[in-house]
């Protein structure tokens, strides 16, 4: 057990930024659509508006909220071999995604300015955003990356995963993970604290790794 407090709060996370409006919101649009056929994985290379991923049964179901100032995101949605790829282009422009899959569909998330939030899903998680934080709850997934430049990353999981890797330049860091379960922790905060209440062994067969540069990190069970 580990227990460094520093000058600043152990967790000062930032808000995860809610998936809507970017900066340019003179024109609004909200697009839906339901994607026939088996998705197996999902791809997302957002730029400005957030990605939001829930599991759900039934068909895969896409909400897209745009905005722009001068022209309308130019949006695609192709699924080929059950990859779901969901990308756009345009400038002074933004998509924010609302997406429900299956739970065990694998995920490999990108956006630049917007948060990432996560909600219970089974498939192992890629997700990394620049600037607004990375939020996931009720994760079922063996091996989860979660990164984000500046914005805080929180992860609660409803099931010990066998790696989980969250990481922030700027934010901090929050993991829970279930109770019960034999953990290797690596555990760091450059600046803010670190609070690790979860009982480190080495070679274990769950591995967690929760570092921030600037922002306190904090790993307990729950």
């Amino acid at each position: 057990m580990k227990r460094i407090m520093g000058a600043a709060a152990v967790v000062a996370l930032l808000a995860v930024g809610a998936v809507g409006c970017g900066p340019w919101d003179d024109q609004k649009k909200t697009v839906s659509y339901e994607v026939p056929g088996q998705v197996t994985e999902l791809e997302v290379d957002g730029q400005v508006g957030g990605i939001e991923v829930r599991a759900g049964d039934g068909p895969v179901q896409v909400v897209e909220k745009r905005t722009w100032r001068d022209r309308e995101p130019q949006a695609t949605h192709v699924l080929a071999d059950g990859v779901l790829k969901l990308a756009y282009s345009c400038s002074q422009c933004g998509i924010g995604y609302q997406v429900r899959v299956p739970a065990g569909t694998v995920l490999r998330l990108k956006e630049t300015t917007g948060g990432i939030s996560l909600h219970g899903m089974a498939g192992d998680i890629t997700a990394r955003t620049v600037t607004g934080g990375v939020e996931a709850s009720g994760l079922r997934a063996a091996n989860v990356t979660l990164e984000a430049e500046t914005g805080g990353v929180t992860a609660r999981f409803a099931a010990a995963p066998t790696r989980a890797e969250l990481r922030t330049e700027t934010g901090g860091v929050q993991l829970t993970v279930p109770a019960g379960e034999a953990y290797a922790v690596d555990a760091h905060a450059s600046t803010g604290g670190t609070d690790v209440s979860v009982p480190s062994q080495a070679g274990a067969a769950h591995a967690l790794v929760a570092r921030a540069n600037t922002g306190g990190v904090k790993v307990s069970t729950g």
